[in-house]
Protein backbone atom coordinates (compact mmCIF):
# COMPACT_ATOMS: atom_id res chain seq x y z
CA UNK A 1 0.00 0.00 0.00
CA UNK A 2 1.54 3.38 -0.99
CA UNK A 3 2.56 5.80 1.74
CA UNK A 4 0.08 8.68 2.21
CA UNK A 5 1.07 11.95 0.58
CA UNK A 6 2.16 14.65 3.01
CA UNK A 7 0.02 17.37 1.44
CA UNK A 8 0.97 20.07 3.95
CA UNK A 9 4.66 19.66 3.13
CA UNK A 10 4.10 19.36 -0.64
CA UNK A 11 1.87 22.41 -0.79
CA UNK A 12 4.28 24.39 1.35
CA UNK A 13 7.19 23.35 -0.85
CA UNK A 14 5.27 24.44 -3.93
CA UNK A 15 4.49 27.85 -2.41
CA UNK A 16 8.08 28.23 -1.32
CA UNK A 17 9.37 27.50 -4.83
CA UNK A 18 6.86 29.87 -6.43
CA UNK A 19 7.90 32.64 -4.06
CA UNK A 20 11.68 32.22 -3.72
CA UNK A 21 12.60 30.23 -6.83
CA UNK A 22 13.87 26.68 -7.31
CA UNK A 23 17.57 27.48 -6.87
CA UNK A 24 17.18 28.85 -3.36
CA UNK A 25 14.78 26.15 -2.21
CA UNK A 26 16.96 23.37 -3.64
CA UNK A 27 19.93 24.85 -1.79
CA UNK A 28 18.03 25.07 1.50
CA UNK A 29 16.35 21.67 1.40
CA UNK A 30 18.92 19.73 -0.60
CA UNK A 31 21.62 20.60 1.90
CA UNK A 32 19.55 19.61 4.92
CA UNK A 33 21.06 17.38 7.57
CA UNK A 34 20.13 15.71 10.84
CA UNK A 35 20.55 19.03 12.62
CA UNK A 36 18.30 21.27 10.49
CA UNK A 37 15.98 18.92 8.55
CA UNK A 38 13.27 19.26 11.20
CA UNK A 39 13.52 23.04 10.95
CA UNK A 40 13.22 22.95 7.14
CA UNK A 41 10.18 20.71 7.49
CA UNK A 42 8.69 23.02 10.12
CA UNK A 43 8.97 26.23 8.08
CA UNK A 44 7.82 24.49 4.89
CA UNK A 45 4.65 23.24 6.60
CA UNK A 46 3.78 26.15 8.85
CA UNK A 47 5.21 29.22 7.13
CA UNK A 48 4.86 28.23 3.49
CA UNK A 49 1.69 26.13 3.69
CA UNK A 50 -0.27 27.32 6.73
CA UNK A 51 0.37 31.06 6.18
CA UNK A 52 1.58 31.63 2.61
CA UNK A 53 -1.08 29.21 1.37
CA UNK A 54 -3.98 31.17 2.82
CA UNK A 55 -6.22 32.91 0.23
CA UNK A 56 -6.93 36.01 2.32
CA UNK A 57 -4.13 38.14 0.83
CA UNK A 58 -2.63 38.32 -2.66
CA UNK A 59 0.91 36.94 -2.94
CA UNK A 60 2.28 40.41 -3.75
CA UNK A 61 0.79 41.84 -0.56
CA UNK A 62 2.41 39.06 1.47
CA UNK A 63 5.74 39.81 -0.21
CA UNK A 64 5.46 43.47 0.77
CA UNK A 65 4.63 42.57 4.39
CA UNK A 66 7.74 40.37 4.53
CA UNK A 67 9.94 43.12 3.09
CA UNK A 68 8.68 45.66 5.62
CA UNK A 69 9.03 43.19 8.50
CA UNK A 70 12.56 42.06 7.65
CA UNK A 71 13.75 45.63 7.03
CA UNK A 72 12.21 46.86 10.28
CA UNK A 73 13.97 44.07 12.18
CA UNK A 74 17.27 44.58 10.35
CA UNK A 75 17.19 41.04 8.89
CA UNK A 76 19.04 42.06 5.75
CA UNK A 77 19.84 38.58 4.44
CA UNK A 78 16.13 37.73 4.49
CA UNK A 79 15.26 41.15 3.07
CA UNK A 80 17.58 40.64 0.10
CA UNK A 81 16.31 37.11 -0.48
CA UNK A 82 12.67 38.19 -0.62
CA UNK A 83 13.39 41.44 -2.44
CA UNK A 84 15.27 39.65 -5.22
CA UNK A 85 12.49 37.08 -5.53
CA UNK A 86 9.79 39.76 -5.62
CA UNK A 87 11.54 41.79 -8.33
CA UNK A 88 12.21 38.77 -10.54
CA UNK A 89 9.04 36.72 -10.02
CA UNK A 90 7.84 34.84 -13.11
CA UNK A 91 4.28 35.54 -11.99
CA UNK A 92 3.47 39.07 -13.11
CA UNK A 93 0.68 39.42 -10.54
CA UNK A 94 3.15 38.62 -7.73
CA UNK A 95 6.04 40.67 -9.15
CA UNK A 96 7.11 43.88 -7.40
CA UNK A 97 8.05 46.72 -9.73
CA UNK A 98 10.94 49.07 -8.87
CA UNK A 99 8.41 51.91 -8.56
CA UNK A 100 6.30 49.93 -6.10
CA UNK A 101 9.41 48.94 -4.13
CA UNK A 102 10.34 52.62 -3.84
CA UNK A 103 6.90 53.38 -2.40
CA UNK A 104 7.23 50.52 0.10
CA UNK A 105 10.56 51.89 1.34
CA UNK A 106 9.21 55.44 1.61
CA UNK A 107 6.38 54.10 3.77
CA UNK A 108 8.95 52.14 5.77
CA UNK A 109 10.82 55.37 6.52
CA UNK A 110 7.71 56.82 8.19
CA UNK A 111 6.88 53.87 10.43
CA UNK A 112 10.20 52.08 10.99
CA UNK A 113 12.54 55.06 10.80
CA UNK A 114 14.89 56.62 8.28
CA UNK A 115 17.95 54.49 9.23
CA UNK A 116 16.09 51.26 8.40
CA UNK A 117 14.78 52.71 5.14
CA UNK A 118 18.21 54.08 4.22
CA UNK A 119 19.81 50.65 4.63
CA UNK A 120 16.93 49.01 2.77
CA UNK A 121 17.41 51.49 -0.09
CA UNK A 122 21.08 50.52 -0.33
CA UNK A 123 20.28 46.80 -0.46
CA UNK A 124 17.46 47.37 -2.96
CA UNK A 125 19.66 49.47 -5.27
CA UNK A 126 22.30 46.76 -5.27
CA UNK A 127 19.69 44.20 -6.31
CA UNK A 128 18.19 46.47 -8.98
CA UNK A 129 21.60 46.87 -10.58
CA UNK A 130 22.28 43.13 -10.42
CA UNK A 131 18.93 42.40 -12.07
CA UNK A 132 19.44 44.91 -14.88
CA UNK A 133 16.85 47.30 -13.44
CA UNK A 134 19.21 50.12 -12.46
CA UNK A 135 17.31 53.42 -12.15
CA UNK A 136 18.32 56.46 -14.19
CA UNK A 137 20.18 59.35 -12.51
CA UNK A 138 18.00 62.05 -10.94
CA UNK A 139 18.49 65.31 -9.03
CA UNK A 140 16.94 65.30 -5.52
CA UNK A 141 16.19 69.03 -5.66
CA UNK A 142 14.04 68.41 -8.75
CA UNK A 143 12.07 65.53 -7.24
CA UNK A 144 8.30 66.01 -7.45
CA UNK A 145 5.38 64.34 -5.70
CA UNK A 146 4.14 61.77 -8.24
CA UNK A 147 0.55 62.24 -7.16
CA UNK A 148 0.45 66.03 -7.52
CA UNK A 149 3.29 66.84 -9.87
CA UNK A 150 6.00 69.42 -10.20
CA UNK A 151 5.01 72.93 -9.09
CA UNK A 152 6.11 76.08 -10.88
CA UNK A 153 4.99 79.60 -11.78
CA UNK A 154 4.98 81.40 -15.11
CA UNK A 155 7.12 84.43 -15.78
CA UNK A 156 5.64 87.79 -16.60
CA UNK A 157 3.63 90.58 -15.00
CA UNK A 158 0.90 88.16 -13.84
CA UNK A 159 2.48 84.94 -12.60
CA UNK A 160 0.35 81.80 -12.78
CA UNK A 161 0.89 78.90 -10.39
CA UNK A 162 0.72 75.50 -12.10
CA UNK A 163 1.59 71.83 -11.68
CA UNK A 164 2.77 69.23 -14.19
CA UNK A 165 2.18 65.52 -13.70
CA UNK A 166 4.27 63.31 -15.98
CA UNK A 167 2.89 59.92 -17.13
CA UNK A 168 3.05 57.37 -14.34
CA UNK A 169 3.68 54.54 -16.80
CA UNK A 170 7.08 56.04 -17.66
CA UNK A 171 6.30 56.16 -21.38
CA UNK A 172 6.06 59.17 -23.67
CA UNK A 173 2.80 61.03 -22.96
CA UNK A 174 -0.19 60.08 -25.10
CA UNK A 175 -1.44 63.67 -24.84
CA UNK A 176 -0.64 66.82 -22.92
CA UNK A 177 -3.87 67.69 -21.10
CA UNK A 178 -4.48 71.13 -19.56
CA UNK A 179 -7.17 71.28 -16.85
CA UNK A 180 -8.66 74.75 -16.33
CA UNK A 181 -10.76 75.23 -13.19
CA UNK A 182 -14.05 76.96 -12.38
CA UNK A 183 -14.46 80.42 -10.87
CA UNK A 184 -13.78 80.57 -7.14
CA UNK A 185 -11.78 77.31 -7.16
CA UNK A 186 -8.12 76.44 -7.66
CA UNK A 187 -6.13 73.68 -9.34
CA UNK A 188 -6.69 71.26 -6.44
CA UNK A 189 -10.26 70.69 -7.67
CA UNK A 190 -8.71 68.50 -10.39
CA UNK A 191 -6.64 66.25 -8.10
CA UNK A 192 -8.62 63.04 -8.60
CA UNK A 193 -9.18 63.53 -12.35
CA UNK A 194 -5.59 64.61 -12.95
CA UNK A 195 -4.17 61.56 -11.20
CA UNK A 196 -6.30 59.26 -13.37
CA UNK A 197 -5.33 61.03 -16.59
CA UNK A 198 -1.66 60.98 -15.59
CA UNK A 199 -1.58 57.22 -16.05
CA UNK A 200 -0.45 57.80 -19.64
CA UNK A 201 -0.76 61.57 -20.22
CA UNK A 202 1.15 64.66 -19.16
CA UNK A 203 -1.36 66.66 -17.12
CA UNK A 204 -1.08 70.39 -16.46
CA UNK A 205 -3.28 72.14 -13.89
CA UNK A 206 -3.10 75.86 -13.20
CA UNK A 207 -4.66 78.62 -11.11
CA UNK A 208 -6.32 81.49 -12.98
CA UNK A 209 -5.19 84.97 -12.03
CA UNK A 210 -6.85 85.98 -8.77
CA UNK A 211 -7.23 82.32 -7.75
CA UNK A 212 -5.19 79.87 -5.68
CA UNK A 213 -1.48 80.71 -5.61
CA UNK A 214 -1.42 82.79 -8.80
CA UNK A 215 -0.91 86.55 -8.76
CA UNK A 216 -3.92 88.72 -8.03
CA UNK A 217 -3.52 91.99 -9.96
CA UNK A 218 -6.16 94.72 -9.63
CA UNK A 219 -9.34 94.03 -11.59
CA UNK A 220 -11.57 93.93 -13.42
CA UNK A 221 -10.41 90.88 -15.39
CA UNK A 222 -11.45 90.44 -19.02
CA UNK A 223 -11.75 87.08 -20.76
CA UNK A 224 -8.99 88.30 -23.06
CA UNK A 225 -6.71 88.68 -20.02
CA UNK A 226 -7.37 85.10 -18.93
CA UNK A 227 -6.75 83.82 -22.46
CA UNK A 228 -3.49 85.79 -22.61
CA UNK A 229 -2.46 84.15 -19.34
CA UNK A 230 -3.28 80.72 -20.75
CA UNK A 231 -1.34 81.38 -23.95
CA UNK A 232 1.70 82.45 -21.93
CA UNK A 233 1.44 79.26 -19.88
CA UNK A 234 1.45 77.17 -23.07
CA UNK A 235 4.41 79.17 -24.38
CA UNK A 236 6.45 78.33 -21.30
CA UNK A 237 5.43 74.68 -21.31
CA UNK A 238 6.27 74.31 -25.00
CA UNK A 239 3.92 71.32 -25.24
CA UNK A 240 1.52 71.99 -28.08
CA UNK A 241 -1.03 71.25 -29.30
CA UNK A 242 -2.79 70.36 -26.05
CA UNK A 243 -6.10 68.85 -25.03
CA UNK A 244 -7.84 71.65 -23.14
CA UNK A 245 -10.43 70.63 -20.53
CA UNK A 246 -12.29 73.54 -18.99
CA UNK A 247 -15.02 73.64 -16.35
CA UNK A 248 -17.23 76.74 -16.20
CA UNK A 249 -14.79 79.67 -16.32
CA UNK A 250 -12.10 77.30 -17.58
CA UNK A 251 -14.35 76.30 -20.46
CA UNK A 252 -14.86 79.95 -21.42
CA UNK A 253 -11.11 80.55 -21.39
CA UNK A 254 -10.67 77.50 -23.62
CA UNK A 255 -13.21 78.89 -26.10
CA UNK A 256 -11.46 82.26 -26.23
CA UNK A 257 -8.11 80.56 -26.78
CA UNK A 258 -9.54 78.32 -29.52
CA UNK A 259 -11.03 81.29 -31.37
CA UNK A 260 -7.80 83.28 -31.23
CA UNK A 261 -5.19 80.55 -31.67
CA UNK A 262 -6.79 77.24 -32.72
CA UNK A 263 -3.41 75.73 -33.62
CA UNK A 264 -2.60 75.53 -29.92
CA UNK A 265 -5.38 73.03 -29.21
CA UNK A 266 -5.60 69.40 -30.26
CA UNK A 267 -9.05 69.14 -28.69
CA UNK A 268 -11.35 71.28 -26.57
CA UNK A 269 -13.55 69.77 -23.84
CA UNK A 270 -16.06 72.19 -22.31
CA UNK A 271 -18.15 71.37 -19.23
CA UNK A 272 -20.86 73.57 -17.63
CA UNK A 273 -19.81 76.65 -19.58
CA UNK A 274 -21.36 79.00 -22.11
CA UNK A 275 -20.05 81.38 -24.77
CA UNK A 276 -21.53 84.48 -23.16
CA UNK A 277 -24.27 85.84 -20.88
CA UNK A 278 -27.49 87.66 -21.70
CA UNK A 279 -28.57 90.68 -19.68
CA UNK A 280 -30.53 88.78 -16.98
CA UNK A 281 -27.55 86.47 -16.40
CA UNK A 282 -25.20 89.45 -16.23
CA UNK A 283 -27.46 91.00 -13.60
CA UNK A 284 -27.33 87.78 -11.55
CA UNK A 285 -23.55 87.75 -11.70
CA UNK A 286 -23.39 91.41 -10.73
CA UNK A 287 -25.49 90.61 -7.67
CA UNK A 288 -23.22 87.68 -6.72
CA UNK A 289 -20.16 89.88 -7.10
CA UNK A 290 -21.70 92.56 -4.88
CA UNK A 291 -22.57 89.95 -2.26
CA UNK A 292 -19.00 88.62 -2.16
CA UNK A 293 -17.56 92.14 -1.98
CA UNK A 294 -19.75 93.10 0.97
CA UNK A 295 -20.26 89.81 2.83
CA UNK A 296 -17.49 87.47 1.72
CA UNK A 297 -17.81 84.04 0.12
CA UNK A 298 -19.91 82.35 2.81
CA UNK A 299 -23.34 83.49 1.51
CA UNK A 300 -22.78 81.97 -1.96
CA UNK A 301 -21.21 78.69 -0.88
CA UNK A 302 -23.50 75.73 -1.61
Amino acid sequence: MPAPIDNAFERGLRNRRETLGDAWVDSATGGANTFNADFQSFITRYAWHEVWGRPGLPALTRRIIVLVSTASLGRWEEFELHCRAALSSADEAARLTPEALKEVLLQLAIYAGVPAANTAMAHALKLLRELGLAPAPAVPAESAHPGYGREASTRGPTSLHYTVREPLNGAAPRHTVVLSHAVGCDLSMWDAVASLLATDCRVVCYDHRGHGSSDCPPGPYRMADLADDAARLLDELGREPVVWVGLSLGGMVGQELALREPQRLQALVIANACAGYDEPARAQWAQRIATVQTQGLAPIVD
